[in-house]
């Protein structure tokens, strides 16, 4: 199988890969002259190629039948952030699922803000490097820290909430017939605020139940993207 390469875009014939991924092709993957590879970007798109130039400076790839990959569908992951290494570890399963774009929420209740340029970076460097190895198509867009009422205040029809309380309707439910996109909101392990389910109620957003057990923050939200990436539709595609 070829090995993945992430470059900023595609275009026929002689491709130059960008410092960091030619590092990885020539140092780490240990690639050759006319090995066969796969670039794709972040928006979507693939493309065969082979290495044509290989030296400490270039690592060139002669490019062939590119291939504009991108779902008709995307799912948007709106959550708040569990502690240390949780979160990581759901950035990376997340993308691994087929996210479109992961929204680090702060609630009434989030005890974790991770704010600053460095975090939101590490989070997009783990999305790029878990689709080279899941072969997703494109790239998890990470979002700055949104405050919820922010975020509410974007929120059209195609937008959920997790939540434990009774009437709340199983995620399946809802994604039939299929829209272009999904959002789906995921709170603290605190809950949510009063103030926060008036405002969804407001707003009339639909409430979701992912089962009968109190999950964690990440737990919940990788749970919720497997629902959706096994559930095939017209327009959907199961993650591959």
């Amino acid at each position: 199988m070829a090995r993945r390469l992430l470059v900023p875009s595609l275009t026929p014939g002689r491709v130059e890969l960008p410092p960091d991924q030619a590092h990885h092709a020539r140092d780490v993957l240990r690639l050759g002259l006319g090995d066969d590879v796969e670039l794709f970007t972040a928006a979507g798109a693939t493309a065969s190629g082979v290495i044509s130039e290989l030296n400490p400076s270039v690592v060139a790839v002669e490019v062939r039948n590119i291939v504009d990959a991108r779902e008709t569908f995307s799912l948007t992951i709106a959550s708040a952030i569990p502690k240390g290494a949780r979160a990581d570890w759901m950035i990376e399963k997340l993308s691994e699922l087929g996210v479109a774009r992961f929204v680090p929420l702060m609630t009434r209740r989030s005890v974790v803000h991770p704010e600053g340029k460095n975090k939101i970076d590490r989070w997009q460097r783990l999305a790029a490097e878990s689709a080279k190895q899941s072969r997703r198509t494109g790239v998890m867009r990470i979002e700055p820290l949104t405050p919820l009422a922010e975020l509410l205040r974007q929120a059209d029809q195609a937008t959920a909430y997790l939540s434990t309380a009774p009437g709340a309707v199983p995620l399946s439910s809802i994604l039939h017939p299929p829209s272009s996109h999904l959002t789906l909101l995921v709170g603290p392990e605190g809950g949510w605020g009063e103030d926060e389910l008036a405002a969804f109620a407001e707003r009339h957003l639909t409430p979701i139940t992912l089962g009968g057990t109190i999950l964690r923050v990440e737990t919940a939200a990788i749970a919720a993207a497997a629902v959706v990436a096994a559930t095939p539709a017209p327009g959907r595609h199961p993650a591959r």
